[in-house]
């Protein structure tokens, strides 16, 4: 195994759990109890396709331009946030048209 290799298996693993562990979390505290696991479903899946899609942009673009590698492995693990913010925006605003439509 290369250096090179063994390098980004580092990278990775110190990556996914961060991308994974605040997400799953804030989900599983903020989601309704009937929606829970659902909702814990697509926060993965949006984990794993924004980690995944990060990391071969930045292992295609790491031997020429690593500064913008690295800002794309950032911008990446900060996708399933923007995701969880509209998330809870739109549950914020459908619950408060349900109050304002029972008055």
């Amino acid at each position: 195994m290369s250096m090179d290799t063994l390098s980004w298996l580092i990278v990775a693993a110190f990556y996914a759990p961060l991308h994974y562990l605040v997400p799953l979390l804030v989900t599983a505290f903020r989601s309704p109890d009937e929606q829970r696991t659902r909702q814990l479903q697509r926060t993965a899946i949006d984990c794993t396709l924004s980690m995944g899609i990060g990391f071969a942009l930045v292992l295609w673009l790491a031997r020429e331009k690593l500064q913008l590698a690295m800002l794309i492995l950032f911008l990446s693990m900060l996708l399933p946030y923007v995701r969880l913010l509209l998330t809870c925006a739109l549950r914020r605003t459908h619950n408060d048209t349900r109050t304002t439509a029972t008055r």
